[in-house]
């Protein structure tokens, strides 16, 4: 077995057409598109789609996803009904062009515990010293949930509604929604497939996230898997501040020779997308991490000499 790799047209800076052509100069099997920027559900109508999917084969490739890109996390407010109906359609095209992700960006999951924990430590007429002040009392449990904005609980259960509606929508379509995440809290990552049960639900795996948010690739990757059904290859630097940035493949703190052996044992079959999202060199640099990543999978000798950095 060894990984199925992709590209995304986005990175190499061209227009659609030019930047397949680009890709295909790279030995990859699939091609990632954007739903939102490039193939636009007004502009591609049926016949544009076939034309699309055969001028993607006839370059050797696969549609390897659609990724409906947003400046909004997936259950903000603003611009809510436009952005979902924009996924719906991202989905309707998913089977058109042979492929069944659809990614949406996520951003963080909501903790679906925080209101419990608030009232809890919120203070009560046990804490009041009604000597000093006669008139004090606790605040009432009843005016701090209803008053204000919406509760992280309150939140998470908006999300798993709106991903129940999209997921079934995906299920007659074929198609499975793909979550692009801040971070990964297990538990909360757990919660949240449990009660999202209408159909296909998927965590992309980014191991630049991992070492951006502090956890370690690896093992993140071990904890979820389950889960885990699309994955994106990028690499990072941890910031001394307790942040991070995307670097150049093997420049970072991924442990690349141990990532990718991982991925293998365990079985995933899903995609691989080697990105680069900044940089000044973006289509350069994804030639590389594909030539790299290429090097460490077993038909491939493994002399990759691209300076691998321990953090």
């Amino acid at each position: 077995m060894t990984l199925r790799l992709a590209a995304a047209t986005e990175d190499f800076g061209a227009e659609l057409r030019s930047a397949i052509q680009l890709a295909a100069q790279n030995p990859v099997e699939g091609l990632r598109l954007n739903a939102r920027t490039e193939v636009r559900a007004a502009e591609f109508g049926d016949t544009a789609l076939r034309q699309l999917r055969h001028y993607v084969e006839e370059h050797r490739m696969q549609v390897a996803g659609l990724y409906y890109s947003s400046r909004h996390s997936l259950d903000a407010p603003t611009s809510l009904d436009e952005r979902l109906d924009g996924i719906r359609r991202a989905i309707m095209m998913t089977r058109k062009l042979g492929t069944s992700d659809v990614l949406v960006r996520l951003g963080t999951i909501p903790d679906p515990d925080a209101a419990e924990k608030s009232l809890k430590e919120g203070p009560t007429n046990s804490d009041v010293n009604s000597l000093l002040n006669p008139f004090s009392f606790a605040p009432s449990t009843a005016g701090r949930a209803l008053g204000g904005s919406p509760s992280d609980a309150q939140k998470f259960q908006t999300l798993c509604q709106i991903l129940n509606d999209l997921t079934a929508f995906g299920s007659r379509h074929g198609a499975t929604l793909q979550l692009l995440v801040s971070g990964y809290p297990v538990e909360r990552i757990q919660r949240l497939s449990d009660q999202v049960t209408s159909g296909q639900l998927g965590i992309v795996f980014d191991p630049a996230i991992c070492v951006m948010s502090g956890r370690p690739p690896v093992a993140t990757f071990r904890d979820l898997y389950t889960h885990l059904k699309y994955v994106r290859f990028r690499d990072a630097q941890k910031d001394v501040d307790g942040g991070g940035v995307e670097v150049r493949h093997g420049e970072g703190c991924v442990e690349w020779d141990e990532m990718i052996p991982t991925l293998l044992e365990a079985g995933y079959h899903g995609w691989v997308t080697v990105e680069r999202t900044g940089g000044d060199q973006r289509s350069e640099d994804v030639s590389w991490a594909v030539q790299a990543v290429r090097k460490l999978l077993p038909e491939a000798p493994r002399d990759y000499s691209g300076g691998l950095r321990k953090c």
